[in-house]
């Protein structure tokens, strides 16, 4: 096995550390006057400063560290809704525990301060430095490919790299869909939790009728129905107003970026493509063709996947 299977390998099963707890533990040795050897790599630049461009050409040198970052809307300077995503996964979270499901609560209050999984890129192509942040690659010296990058004063800043013979990308994360892409999943995130919530409330009446006799059914409808009706209303009202409001601040932030990203690398209506579809209709294909393996086959180089744990970063088939 050669050293650059045994990396992969490795980073199959070895789970990335938090940059964040690195820079805290790193802030807590600088003031103790410890000396700290290890370099940290730079917070993603979002969005870039300009218009991207598309370079091809072969890798002179390539390097990459896994990590868990954060690249949510929040992180974006030019968003102007900072902080909603909090408020939206606060509010959805209370909406669930109210309606007596801790456990999705629990969830959603998780939901608002992730980070994903992502590398720092370094290297040279074209004999011109690189650097940046994308999810999961496979790439080598010498491969062949195609960067959506800007170029900052003295290296090319990295947004996506593809490997076009392959018809694989590896993207930014969070930038996986255009803006209306975005919109068709936070409806259909909004059905779902519209649909929960009325499935508990309803649960509650089917419990009732089943369990009591005539008279604690009328008593429990005239007592109840007007709570239950406005917690309906409320349930409704609620889940409409988080899809709106995150979508509003994705769209002018992450993708925006991904429209900008897949434009470049020649995609047909870009505010419609959502690469997870894509990626899953590609791996249809490949099967149909017979050119389809598990992407954790030992000696097969790591490819795509919708399946976690095996795909640890956003990378694509486009």
């Amino acid at each position: 096995m050669t050293s650059f299977e045994q990396k992969q390998l490795c980073s199959r099963f070895v789970e990335p550390e938090k940059l964040d707890d690195l820079r805290t533990k790193q802030e807590i040795e600088l003031m103790n006057g410890r000396p700290w050897t290890r370099q940290l790599p730079p917070p993603p630049v979002l969005p870039p400063f300009g218009p991207l461009e598309k370079i091809s050409g072969r890798l002179d040198s390539f390097r990459s560290e896994r990590f868990r970052e954060y690249f949510d809307a929040d992180a974006y300077r030019t968003n102007t809704l900072q902080g909603a995503s909090d408020v939206q996964c606060g509010a959805a979270a209370a909406v669930a525990i109210a309606a007596g499901s801790p456990g999705v609560g629990a969830v959603m209050m998780m939901e608002g301060d992730h980070t994903d999984t992502a590398e720092y890129v370094q290297g040279s192509i074209n004999g011109k430095p690189y650097s940046g942040w994308v999810g999961q690659t496979r790439l080598q010296a010498e491969d062949e490919v195609e960067m959506a990058v800007e170029w900052q004063h003295d290296h090319y800043q990295v947004y996506a790299i593809a490997l076009p013979e392959e018809r694989i990308i590896s993207i930014c994360p969070k930038c996986n869909m255009g803006h209306i892409a975005h919109a068709w999943w936070r409806i259909k995130n909004m059905v779902i939790l519209t649909s929960l919530l009325i499935t508990i409330i309803g649960f509650s009446f089917f419990v009732n009728f089943v369990v009591g006799d005539n008279h604690d059914r009328i008593s429990f409808w005239g007592s109840n129905r007007v709570i239950l009706l406005i917690m309906l209303g409320v349930a409704s009202f609620v889940s409409g107003g988080i899809a709106f409001s995150a979508y509003k601040e994705y769209a002018s932030t992450t993708c925006r970026l991904s429209e900008e990203i897949l434009g470049l690398f020649d995609m047909v209506n870009p505010a419609s493509i959502n690469l997870k579809k894509k990626r899953k209709a590609h791996i249809k294909w490949l099967k149909t063709q017979g050119k389809w393996y598990p992407p954790d086959t030992e000696d097969r180089p790591a490819c795509p996947s919708s399946k976690y744990p095996i795909s640890r970063g956003e990378w694509y088939y486009y």
